[in-house]
């Protein structure tokens, strides 16, 4: 089987990749990485050219075409022993740039086209997190000042939005998530493993029964200084992945918390330090993005949905909730089925409307997933 993973600078793609394959490793499975950017600037030294970090981009365009297509003419070379039996290829790779305030293609669709993938995916991650790899990282050191926030979340959704096309065009599945969140600092590798091993490879092959998958609707604003709450969703996501359903928590994602923190602190100016993060970052750039951030926090969440079997609802409180009622209503007329836990004795007529099947309690829920299952 071969992947394509895509994602822009920052991300962590080639660190979550890494960790993927390693994961697959140890769990008996034979995988390679082949990384494109490293493999390109070993070609050019190859050739006995030299290219400084900070100076690929600059590059002819034409230059920059005939390295990569080098690189890509000797994976395919040796593709054989991928396109068959157990070994797996993962392939890490930008599909755009954004540099000097121009997109700039970063993918031959003639290769893409040769290799035959048979799954895309495209990490994303939180805004705060790819500015602090920026400025953290000193092998990323010709990033800085090349980007603002908004520059980032655009960026970031031309990376999508070129991958779904290009995976659309070749009638292959295409999956977006998280490289890192709050909750996880270092990469969870599993999600992407499941993915691969126990849905997209058991597909292809048709030869057992595929993990189900699932979003994760709940009123984050609401509890978000509920601990006893947030613990509880928590262990409803553990016991999810333990009765075999692989869950997309919105949670991985999470860059409303920007525009709290900048709207609280009354600034208009100079650098807030966002704790949840552990990062400062400029406040005016993150009241330009503000909409961005909105926009994209709802979108991104649809395509998460998109990319699910079903939405599952954790309700534990009164107050009506727009966001998790809007995300019951796109799965729900987006022939997703929506499976629904309220644990409060009133339900709105609304969450009824809406949900195909409510549950009292975790338990109920857990039992119906389960008779579910292939």
């Amino acid at each position: 089987m071969i992947i394509i993973g895509t994602g822009i600078t920052g991300v962590g793609r080639t660190r979550y990749l890494e960790a993927v394959k390693d994961y697959a490793i140890n769990h008996g499975k034979y995988v390679e990485l082949k990384d494109i950017g490293p493999m390109m600037f070993e070609k050019a030294s190859s050739l006995r050219i030299k290219i400084p970090d900070n100076k690929i981009l600059d590059l002819d365009p034409t230059t920059l075409q005939f390295l990569r297509a080098t690189v890509f003419e000797e994976i395919i070379h040796n593709l054989n022993d991928f396109k068959e039996g157990e070994k797996d290829l993962i392939i890490s790779l930008h599909i755009s740039f954004r540099w000097n305030k121009v997109i700039l293609p970063a993918f031959d669709y003639y290769y893409l086209n040769e290799l035959g993938s048979n799954l895309y995916i495209t990490l994303i991650d939180s805004v705060a997190n790819i500015w602090r790899r920026i400025y953290s990282d000193e092998s990323l050191s010709h990033w800085r000042g090349k980007l603002n926030l908004k520059e980032i979340l655009i960026w970031q959704d031309e990376e999508i939005f070129t991958t779904s096309i290009v995976a659309n065009i070749l009638n292959t599945p295409h999956y977006i998530f998280s490289s890192s969140s709050i909750s996880f600092k270092e990469p969870d590798p599993k999600v992407l493993y499941h993915i691969i091993y126990d849905v997209e490879k058991p597909k292809v092959e048709g030869n057992k029964p595929r993990m189900l998958k699932a979003y994760l609707s709940y009123p984050m604003t609401m509890v978000k200084d509920r601990d006893d709450i947030i613990e509880r969703k928590n262990r409803l996501v553990e016991k999810l992945w333990e009765n075999g359903v692989i869950v997309f928590d919105p949670s991985m994602v999470e860059d409303m918390i920007l525009v709290e923190k900048a709207e609280e602190s009354g600034k208009t100016n100079g650098n807030i330090y966002i704790e949840e993060f552990d990062v400062e970052l400029p406040v005016k750039e993150i009241l330009d993005a503000k909409q961005y951030i909105i926009d994209h926090t709802v979108f991104r969440d649809y395509r998460l949905i998109n990319q699910s079997d079903m939405v599952i609802v954790f309700y534990p409180v009164k107050e009506l909730s727009a966001g998790v009622l809007s995300e019951m209503i796109y799965a729900y007329t987006h022939m997703k089925n929506v499976y629904a836990i309220f644990t409060q004795k009133d339900i709105s007529p609304f969450f009824q409307t809406y949900s195909d099947k409510i549950f009292r309690d975790e338990d109920e829920l857990l039992k119906y997933i389960e008779e579910l299952k292939p």
